[in-house]
């Protein structure tokens, strides 16, 4: 089957499954879900900032978006490579991950329910399913999760103040994303009797590389038909010693390799039975690879968003007169017109309220922007900027090493 006909056929059958009322209706929970999601962090952000940092309506149309392209891409792999659904278990992954979940957050992934119940198929027979199946459904969805961390994985950060083990409050950007995603699987049912072949698409004889299962009984063929369903993924990560940018590339680069040697793992296991064990492992063990990786890297590094010679930006609040004159996270400004800044609160309380037709000059190396001037006519507005702490903070927002909120330790400086 040519890949623009793969596209074809994928780009007609993902709208029509949203004509489907039960899909619809799935769609909408999930939606809702992401949504609250989103207005969750919005109201966490009011209790700490003062304002909502985050659009929860916005960031949910934004997360649709991008499910879309993730879906559609998802839906080209599965039905590319054959991997049918109806053998991946997925009635047991389910409440296991949600069982996960309660036992920890950031277990809410199928590399641990998936690599579980894959081990436990291998050790005791139990729950029946195609292990192979299973892995190349995980790796599949970490390689869109890859995809949407790199295209918007790092867009529109929450700023957080951090203390680190030593007593220094540090800044810190905290980047959640949760995406849908309409994908389309391959159902494999027994059909008796003729099938009209105008409705069949013929695939190539390698077709399909997951290998099914399931037993042909006499009288039937078994034929693969695609079945619409939506998932939802998330993103978590939090910028201590990197721009967002650069952290979520790096984490979507590491989850690609990831999921690719999984995804070569599970296929190679159809013809190496002994390959079943590895990928089975490699799920779980691989994943936490991963994250050991991550947190490694941002906190042996040293901090990023600490005060300096001047007034460092933390984060830009979006619609407000900073993003406006282009300011952006990791800018310094050193001056307004031609008055030396020390510190964020100068700026605040004692520049920005006296100043009509300010000249702010900034030092951007670490934007990547460059040194520049910027003007705004008339009087500043509220800025919309949050600074770094700066170093006689006493107060700050503690966090665990896997990012979640544990408590607030009074009051959070408001952006101006």
């Amino acid at each position: 089957m040519p890949v623009w006909e793969l596209i074809g056929l994928v780009g007609r059958s993902i709208p029509q499954a949203f004509v489907n009322i039960d899909f619809l209706l799935i769609t909408a929970i999930v939606l809702s879900l992401i949504y609250s999601q989103y207005h969750r962090m919005g109201v966490m952000e009011i209790n700490l900032l003062g304002i909502p940092w985050t659009n929860p309506w916005a960031e949910t149309l934004s997360a649709l978006g991008y499910g879309i392209i993730g879906g559609f891409l998802a839906s080209m792999v599965f039905i590319g490579l054959g991997i049918p659904l109806s053998e991946t278990g997925l009635w047991y992954v389910w409440p296991l991950a949600l069982f996960l979940m309660f036992v920890n957050p950031r277990l809410l992934c199928f590399s641990y329910a998936g690599g579980l119940l894959a081990l436990s198929n291998l050790l005791f027979g139990w729950p029946e399913l195609n292990v192979a199946a299973i892995m190349a459904l995980v790796a599949v969805l970490h390689m869109v999760e890859a995809a949407l961390i790199y295209l918007g994985g790092h867009r529109t950060p929450s700023p957080v103040y951090v203390r680190c083990k030593d007593g220094e409050v540090v800044g810190g950007l905290s980047m959640q994303k949760f995406w849908p995603l309409p994908i389309l699987t391959l159902v494999l049912v027994a059909v008796a009797g003729e099938i009209d072949g105008a409705n069949l698409v013929s695939m190539p004889d390698w077709w399909p590389l997951i290998k099914s299962h399931q037993s042909l009984v006499e009288g039937t063929q078994l034929v693969y038909l695609l079945f619409p369903m939506m998932a939802a993924l998330g993103y978590g990560d939090l910028c201590l010693s990197r721009l967002p940018w650069e952290k979520a590339r790096r984490t979507a680069i590491s989850l690609a390799i990831y999921s690719l040697v999984l995804l070569g793992l599970a296929i190679g296991s159809t013809h190496i039975p002994l390959l079943l064990w590895v990928v089975a492992l490699a799920a779980p063990l691989g994943h936490e690879f991963i994250v050991f990786l991550g947190r490694r890297s941002e906190h042996s590094d040293p901090p990023m968003y600490v005060s300096h010679h001047g007034a460092m930006i933390l984060a830009v609040r979006p619609g407000s007169p900073a993003e406006a004159m282009g300011l952006m996270t990791g800018d310094i400004i050193v001056s307004i017109n031609d008055y030396p800044v020390t510190s964020g609160r100068e700026v605040h309380e004692v520049i920005l309220p006296w100043v009509i037709d300010p000249t702010i000059r900034i030092k951007g190396g670490m934007s990547g922007k460059g040194d520049r001037v910027v003007r705004y006519r008339g009087k500043i507005p509220p800025l919309g900027v949050v600074f770094v702490p700066e170093s006689n903070v006493e107060r700050a927002l503690v966090l665990q090493p896997t990012g979640s909120f544990v408590r607030r330790l009074g009051p959070w400086r408001r952006p101006r």
